[in-house]
């Protein structure tokens, strides 16, 4: 039985029925398959519609979802009104679920009157932060929640560019990656910065003094035949950033133009279990005889980085989203791999053929945040289920659960 979300008359949202059937989708961005199982076909982990957002004025859009309880859960959105000549600009929203009812609530004030990629990030028991942009990707805004009440920390210093990533272990030790290769941490009174020895894009760290930054290094221009970038993990101990020694990728002869490997993104699940996992590539398209992309995929064993090979069949070339326990890993594309290194698809019911949305649409299922709500079995996920039809394509945003 799906929960009622309320409080939601404002936006012009209103809640439709649940489907049951399943298209098959395989998450990555081409069309999708108008194939589907049979009816009550449910084995194996399914996502079940919890809240379906129809609007036919306003397009809203759910970036991240956090919980700090099962009766405590947050959702982050934006609204556009689509009705008018001069569309309205993002008006962030929350929706929060208290164990009985989702309820909307404004952004707090101090992020300003639009926002973009509003993201969270877990504080433990010191609550939460909540993060959002301009919509230019600039000036990075960031509140903390304590349980009771909203706090506006200082904006980052520097030219206000793009926040990369965050990472925090407390409201007292909390790091922010800007631009190229810029980290800042705060402590709790102030920030500081410093400039990190190669261009990183992810942070990830199981405690205060074992945190990583990820990205490339620049190795050449291509002139030796050689990649442009390589790998480049960063680690900071509690005292220093440290750059460490990582694998090098290279095609074989003849080389394509502008080779070069990176890392996207880091997973620390312990201080001797990290995981990176980025592409070796090159510009397609101008030479006749072309290698295949490498998947790079790197693991720490807690004193040095080595190639790991990447999963297997349908999981392969994916990335993590959430961490189930010990169990496994949530991917992208609505798979799953367990620690034993099984791949499984979850499956997804149809929309209703309803609120425009018609019986023989294609439809997939694309989340942009994944939670395990802590201390439980619960899993929940955000997005949109994008309908692809003629004459009427649209998209809906949807909470969803997972049945396993």
């Amino acid at each position: 039985m799906r929960r009622i979300v309320t409080g939601l008359a404002v936006l012009g949202l209103a809640l439709a029925g649940c489907g049951t059937e399943a298209d098959g989708d395989d998450g990555k961005p081409k069309q999708p398959s108008s194939s589907s199982p049979a009816a009550g076909d449910t084995a194996g982990p399914t996502w079940s519609y919890d809240e379906i957002l129809d609007a036919e004025s306003d397009e809203s859009k759910l970036s991240d979802v956090i919980a700090t309880a099962d009766d405590d859960v947050w959702v982050a959105g934006t609204v556009t009104a689509t009705d008018s000549e001069n569309p309205s600009p993002d008006d962030g929203f929350l929706l929060r679920y208290d164990g009985m009812r989702w309820q909307r609530q404004p952004m707090p004030a101090a992020l300003g009157s639009t926002v973009h990629e509003a993201r969270f990030d877990s504080l433990g028991p010191d609550g939460f932060l909540l993060t959002a942009s301009l919509p230019t990707l600039a000036a990075p805004r960031t509140v903390r929640w304590d349980g009771t009440r909203w706090t506006a920390l200082p904006e980052l210093p520097g030219d206000g560019g793009r926040l990369v990533d965050m990472k925090a272990f407390a409201a007292d030790d909390i790091w922010a990656l800007s631009g190229e290769s810029q980290i800042h941490h705060w402590d709790g009174t102030r920030w500081s910065t410093s400039t990190l020895p190669a261009t990183v894009v992810s942070l990830d760290g199981v405690a205060a003094d074992d945190l990583w930054a990820v990205g490339h290094r620049e190795t050449g221009d291509g002139s030796d035949g050689g990649e442009f970038t390589q790998p480049a993990a960063v680690h900071w101990d509690g005292s220093s950033w440290q750059l460490t020694q990582t694998p090098a990728y290279r095609f074989p002869e003849p080389v394509p133009p502008e080779p070069a490997a990176s890392i996207d993104d880091v997973l620390a699940l312990a201080a001797d279990d990290v995981r990176a996992y980025g592409m070796h590539n090159f510009n397609h398209g101008e030479v006749e005889d072309e290698p295949q992309d490498e998947a790079v995929r790197l693991r720490w064993d807690g004193s040095a980085w080595a190639k790991a090979p990447d999963a297997a069949g349908d999981c392969a070339g994916r990335v993590p989203m959430a961490v189930d326990g010990t169990r496994g890993l949530f991917l992208d594309g609505n798979r799953y791999v367990s620690t034993g290194g099984a791949c499984t698809k979850i499956k997804r019911p149809r929309l209703p053929s309803e609120g425009g949305v018609r019986a023989g649409s294609r439809q997939s299922l694309w989340l942009s945040a994944v939670e395990v709500v802590p201390g439980t079995d619960r899993v929940l996920g955000v997005g949109h289920v994008q309908v692809n039809q003629s004459g009427n394509p649209m998209s809906k945003s949807v909470i969803v659960s997972l049945k396993r």
